[in-house]
């Protein structure tokens, strides 16, 4: 099955991180540079050979800056595996720049892709590459990794027993680093951990992405005597024996605390006999999504989570895992675990406020739709501290008007699973129809036709709504029918008049008002035309909305010159409300 899977936050918004100006403390890698003086001074003179990006980090000391152009960096030119690229204490490493940039946050990593590859030996053969891409053994917080695709990591049951774990990265001992923003794909460990191996640390990896890594042994990511935190993580394609996408093994003693997943999806990973999460460690899973993994063994049974007695597991979702090719049911989904508490879990599981209802995902993703059993279904005494955005970076605690809350505490409630809020919504409203305020003539039009007031063609105008209202990649298109030919404007208003039933304005009903924006005038032909054009700005663009969440509302105006009705001239269609979401 293919799963079309949108993060629009964690690789591509310029990171949301404020910094300071580059100064003495940075350094610079570009490897598409051919001229300057090689020493990372400055962009012209940035490192450019193709381990450039271990050559800074050797080259660094604590509190250093490290800034990395789009490109692809590997941590040797020989051909010995053992290399990685070794993070530092005090060093922080963040590619998606183009080469160029003042400011760290003028960089884009999902438009500048900067990858760290394990690719050292002869081109498309994996058994010759580095056994880890990143080492990050005996590291604190303040080793920061961020903005990187992290690649083609390998180790095979040749390698030293110390080398068959982590093919993307492998962090033994410390604190533990902190990794934002980074792509683990398409890693292999013979062992364990294919795309992460943590033992006796304590990392954070947030906004991060684990996808099509493997691990006979077990692990995608693999997590063993650690107080790691994945918040806002996606796991996906992942192959392994057991915990093909995440598996974390053995207690944490305090003061790290217990491993913990937070905001996160884990979906589409095959194990042989788990294809989800093994956990034997204490672990707190807290508003995921675990869904459509699979295992492929007939001895197997559950292919979401199978937990030790220690594991929390709240405000989850628990759907759609089952035997490769075959059935989900309820046995199917989790076992091992005693707490489990406002989740929805296929088929039912005792615990507060759990249900067996379908939580109705959007189609093609993990979203939820209007109707979804999981919004304003959550325990809010169950959030961390601090976890304020769900997977898409959008708020917790979310209303939603038209959903009645039935989870636990203080208005708004959280939405159970990864996502937080309905799909972006688009409702027509403020009709012409008689049944609120009427038309000022009597020109109302046909009961339940969705339309605005009567014009003097004996139709009403009407204003449609199709595509995605998201900030990124919107496709939201406004199309207006049944008008008269003539100038017409669409506009954006921040409210709606009269709760929505508008008021009398020219022959029609003005819906908007608030703080109104002009979009565009275009000229109907037949009666109809469309904002934007072929070609023009997106509608969020053209009404200046940049806020996730922001609710506005639309309509289109257009003159009616044969005298009818009122003496102004003009009329209206109905509204459209659109809630933007990214």
């Amino acid at each position: 099955m293919k799963f079309r899977i949108t993060f629009p936050c964690s690789l591509g918004l310029a990171l949301c991180i404020a910094s300071p100006a580059a100064g003495a403390g940075t350094r610079y890698v570009n490897g598409a540079l051919t001229t300057g003086n090689n020493d990372g001074s400055s962009w012209s003179d940035a490192y450019r050979d193709p381990d450039a990006v271990a050559v800074a980090l050797a080259a660094a000391v604590p509190g250093d800056e490290i800034w990395v152009a789009a490109g692809t960096y590997v941590p040797t030119t020989t051909t010995t595996r053992t290399l990685s690229h070794a993070l530092a204490n005090g060093v922080a490493l963040y590619g998606g720049f183009a080469g160029g940039e003042t400011l760290r946050e003028q960089r884009d990593p999902a438009l500048h892709v900067t990858i760290l590859s394990g690719d050292i030996g002869a081109a498309a053969v994996n058994t010759d590459n580095s056994y880890h891409v990143v080492d990050a053994a005996g590291m604190g917080a303040s080793a920061i990794l961020d903005g990187f695709t992290i690649t083609l990591g390998h180790s095979e049951s040749a390698t030293p027993l110390a080398e068959r774990f982590g093919g993307g990265l492998r962090c033994v001992g410390g604190a533990g680093p902190t990794i934002r923003n980074c792509r683990f794909v398409n890693n292999f460990a013979w062992g364990q951990g294919g795309g992460v191996y943590l033992e006796l640390c304590a990392p954070v990896f947030t906004d991060c992405t684990f996808e099509n890594n493997a691990a006979p042994a077990g692990g995608g990511a693999f997590c063993r005597t650690t107080s790691v935190t994945f918040e806002r993580c996606t796991f996906s394609g992942g192959g392994a024996m057991d915990g093909a996408g995440l598996w974390i093994s053995e207690n944490f003693s305090p003061p790290g605390g217990p491993p913990r997943i937070l905001n996160s999806l884990i979906v589409g990973n095959n194990g042989t006999f788990v294809g989800g999460i093994l956990s034997g460690a204490d672990t707190e899973i807290q508003n995921c999504t675990i869904a459509f993994n699979t295992n492929s063994s007939s001895t197997s049974t559950t292919a979401g989570i199978v937990a030790n007695p220690g594991v929390t597991i709240v405000n989850c979702i628990v759907y759609y895992n089952g035997p490769l090719g075959g059935p989900h049911t309820s046995a199917h989904q989790l076992s091992g675990t005693s707490a489990v508490t406002y989740s929805l879990v296929e088929g039912g599981f005792a615990g507060t406020g759990n249900s067996g209802d379908n939580p109705r995902f959007a189609s093609g993703e993990f979203r939820l739709t209007i109707g979804s059993p999981a919004i304003d279904a959550g325990d809010n005494t169950a959030v961390p501290a601090g976890s304020t955005l769900d997977l898409a970076r959008r708020p917790r605690f979310s209303d939603e008007p038209a959903v009645p809350d039935t989870g636990i505490g203080s208005a708004p409630i959280v939405d159970i699973g990864a996502f937080e809020g309905a799909v972006p919504q688009l409702r027509a409203f403020c009709f012409g129809n008689g049944a609120g305020v009427p038309c000022p003539c009597g020109n109302d039009a046909p009961p339940m036709s969705g339309n605005g007031c009567a014009n003097s063609t004996g139709n009403a105008g009407r204003l449609d709504a199709e595509g995605r209202a998201t900030l990124t990649g919107d496709t939201l298109v406004l199309r207006g029918s049944s008008m008269t030919d003539g100038a017409c404007l669409y506009f954006q208003g921040s409210t709606a008049i009269a709760a929505g039933r508008g008021a009398v304005f020219g022959d029609g009903l003005l819906c908007v008002s608030g703080n109104l924006v002009r979009l565009w005038t275009v000229a109907n032909v037949g009666g109809a035309s469309q904002v934007p054009p072929a070609g023009g700005p997106p509608v969020h663009t053209l009404g200046h909305v940049t806020l996730i969440g922001s609710v506005r509302y639309y309509q289109a105006w257009y003159r009616d010159a044969v005298a009818f009705c009122t003496a102004d001239g003009w009329n209206l269609t109905n509204g459209i409300w659109v809630r933007w979401d990214w």
